[in-house]
């Protein structure tokens, strides 16, 4: 008689190998000697980088979160290339070899310096292909991302959305020193006559500096033309500055279809075109959607005949809503039907009434003397209103003396600080036609 023998279930499960676990992965170390080895092991969700140089090309084949030495921390007041930073510069000098390379969905990039010296062919930061849906690149200085090649390849990118992920946010970073004979971009959004867009990008509190080409067009963030369009793309909170183009610079430039795109509370400054194709946000004759744009809220420190928003003459429909942002002169911009305007220039298809009387944020709002007023009287009742509640909310505390004198000094010196405002404002707003 045979015997059976029955292995109960719980004792089943413990013969089977027990899956992968998850694990933070050093570089370099003895298991991890490079940021490409770590990032070929499936099993390494989190890769810490330390501070150093490194020459690779990385391929990030899997969802992991990759942190340099600066992980979380501000570009502001870090050395590019300084050796408190993960310093990654790329490994092959000839053909477009990104540094890094996202094929992976939600892979975090944080915390490097990022160069690139490319002699043949294109110049690319960070490239995030088709299947990097929800990548984060953030809190990263990707600065001397150029190529020498002159020819048809030679273009230069911090950040390339190459192939249509979506989802993409784009935070804090710094991006400095992009340099080709070709187009020079910050952030590139797909390639001309794809059939993929990205969609649902954010680009927000980056500061996008010194991007130059030597023969044709300068931008900070440039949406290619990509079939159907790139929709809900948001570029908000980013400094621009000292774009340079030996054929035209448009700092935004939306050269292919933007429904729904949302571009507010960005500077921008220093734009030098060697022609008077020279714009800061630009709707090209491809963005048959412009109408559903939204730019508001920007400083367009730059003076006519710069274009602080242009729409292609070809283009058709309810212009854009271009209101309330500033000019660069309290009496608007520049426009045939704006007759006291000195600002910057808006083109046809813009609405840009009413605009910022002074630079923002929490600058008013207005096109005459009345609604300025009228703005600035709210401005002060919420202010007041406001020093109330946190007076109320202040006593509940039940302070005592030295907290209650320090917390009414610091009420008046606010106070005093809102005030001068409110009087610079209401002396800008007897500049403004009465009606």
């Amino acid at each position: 008689m045979k015997l059976s023998i029955i292995v109960p279930a719980v004792f089943t499960a413990l013969l089977i190998p027990a899956a992968s676990h998850a694990a933070v992965c050093s570089v370099p170390s003895g298991s991890y000697p490079t940021i490409q080895s770590a990032a070929n092991d499936p099993t390494c969700t989190q890769i810490n980088v330390a501070a150093g140089p490194y020459s690779e090309n990385v391929v990030v084949n899997y969802s992991t979160t990759i942190n340099g030495a600066q992980a979380g921390n501000s570009f502001s007041g870090r050395t590019s290339g300084g050796p408190a930073e993960s310093t990654v510069q790329g490994l092959n000098p000839i053909g477009s070899n990104p540094v890094f390379t996202i094929k992976a969905a939600n892979v975090v990039i944080d915390g490097f310096t990022i160069k690139n010296s490319i002699t043949t062919g294109a110049a690319v930061g960070i490239d995030v292909k088709v299947s990097g849906n929800g990548a984060l690149i953030t809190n990263n200085i990707l600065d001397g991302i150029m190529t020498s090649d002159t020819g048809g390849n030679g273009t230069a990118q911090a950040v390339d959305l190459e192939t249509g992920p979506d989802q993409v946010q784009i935070i804090a970073n710094e991006m400095k020193n992009v340099t080709s004979a070709r187009s020079a971009k910050g952030v590139l959004i797909g390639f001309n006559g794809g059939t993929d867009p990205s969609q649902d990008t954010l680009i927000q509190s980056n500061s996008i500096h010194d991007i130059t080409s030597s023969t044709r067009g300068a931008y900070a963030v440039v949406v290619s033309n990509v079939n159907p369009g790139t929709s809900n793309l948001t570029v908000t909170s980013n400094t621009i500055s000292n774009l340079n183009g030996g054929g035209w610079v448009h700092a935004i430039g939306l050269e292919g279809d933007a429904p729904n795109v949302m571009i507010m509370s960005n500077d921008f400054s220093n734009l030098n075109s060697s022609t008077a194709d020279n714009i800061a946000v630009w709707f090209e004759n491809e963005d048959v959607s412009f109408s559903s744009g939204t730019v508001n809220g920007n400083n367009f420190n730059v003076n006519a005949p710069i274009y602080g928003i242009a729409v292609h003459p070809a283009l058709s429909g309810s212009p854009v809503d271009g209101t309330c942002n500033w000019w660069n002169s309290s009496t608007g911009p520049t426009n045939p039907s704006n007759s006291g305007g000195t600002g910057a220039q808006a083109s046809a298809n813009v609405t840009f009434s009413p605009w910022l009387i002074s630079p923002g944020p929490n600058a008013l709002c207005a096109a005459n003397q009345k609604d300025c007023h009228d703005a600035a009287e709210q401005q002060e009742k919420d202010f007041n209103d406001q020093q109330k509640a946190d007076k109320k909310a202040f006593d509940a505390t039940h302070p005592t003396p030295d907290q209650r004198k320090a917390f009414d000094n610091h009420q008046k010196a606010d106070k005093a600080a809102f005030q001068a405002q409110y009087n610079s404002e209401e002396m800008q707003c007897k500049q403004l036609p009465k009606n």
